[in-house]
């Protein structure tokens, strides 16, 4: 594929991949795949908790934008907690075998210099398919080939009536295995997962109040990281919970938080 790559619009996500892993006998709400629409969608989601790389002084974290193909898909830059677009909505791309994605510092006058790209390398993304890019740090446990990006592909169904899915992905750097507590049902519903790695889908009921989810170590689960209050999930859903920040709380506090992916 050439790079004369067309950008097409942010949508919020109105296709479906169906997850090969449920079974095709299990009664679900399934929204229809249109292969016409020849779409692929994307997100990314700034965690790199490190004041370096940056074009700023003081150092504050790197600012970046993302070109998809050559073509800069985000207005403003995206920083540190920062996603592009907003929950639930991904933006639709061109699929192909070898799309290239660059993140590059972002510079006031617009202009990148050399060593300002800290990414760049081509992904298959199918057709229909939902890929959320996380901007990282290279350590620990760096991505092979390219640290500083990690894709997770988001194979997503819709959950039956009465139930939701959920997965949970580790994304502050260190060498501490991260779960996540509910503290409505008393157990841990994401099992522990090192940086840079995320749990499988799971299915839960909803709930009738909110529940309070806690991100802890699973060596020591006394002590809990961070906190969703007043979780909510609503019928037919799917989520990602996911975690920021730095493990001791500075410079980057530590913050368990949650996208809508259907």
């Amino acid at each position: 594929m050439t790079n004369k790559f067309k950008i097409l619009i942010t949508a919020v996500v109105s296709i479906l991949v169906i997850n090969s892993c449920y079974d095709k006998n299990e009664t679900l709400s399934i929204l229809p795949i249109n292969y016409a629409n020849n779409i692929a969608y994307v997100k990314f989601i700034n965690t790199y908790a490190a004041s370096n790389p940056s074009t700023v002084s003081p150092a504050s974290g790197p600012s970046v934008n993302v070109y998809v193909n050559g073509a800069k898909i985000n207005a403003a830059p995206l920083g540190y907690g920062g996603s592009f677009p907003l929950s639930p909505a991904y933006t639709a791309v061109t699929p192909g075998l070898a799309i290239n994605i660059k993140v590059i510092l972002n510079r006031t006058n617009n202009t990148p210099v050399a060593g300002d790209t800290i990414s760049n390398k081509n992904y298959d993304l199918g057709i229909n398919s939902y890929t959320t890019f996380y901007i990282a740090d290279t350590t620990p446990n760096p991505t092979p080939l390219n640290p500083y990006v990690v894709p997770i592909q988001e194979l997503i169904n819709n959950a039956p009536v009465g139930y939701f899915r959920a997965r949970f992905v580790n994304m502050i750097p260190s060498t501490d295995t991260l779960e996540v507590f509910s503290k409505r049902l008393n157990a841990v519903i994401f099992s522990g997962q090192l940086y840079k790695n995320a749990t499988p889908m799971v299915e839960l009921p909803t709930f009738i109040t909110s529940d309070t989810l806690q991100l802890r170590k699973v060596s020591a689960p006394a002590t809990v990281l961070g906190t969703i209050n007043g979780f909510f999930p609503t019928s037919a859903r799917v989520y990602t919970v996911y975690c920021t920040g730095n493990i001791t709380g500075t410079p980057r506090a530590r913050v368990l938080t949650s996208f809508t992916n259907r």
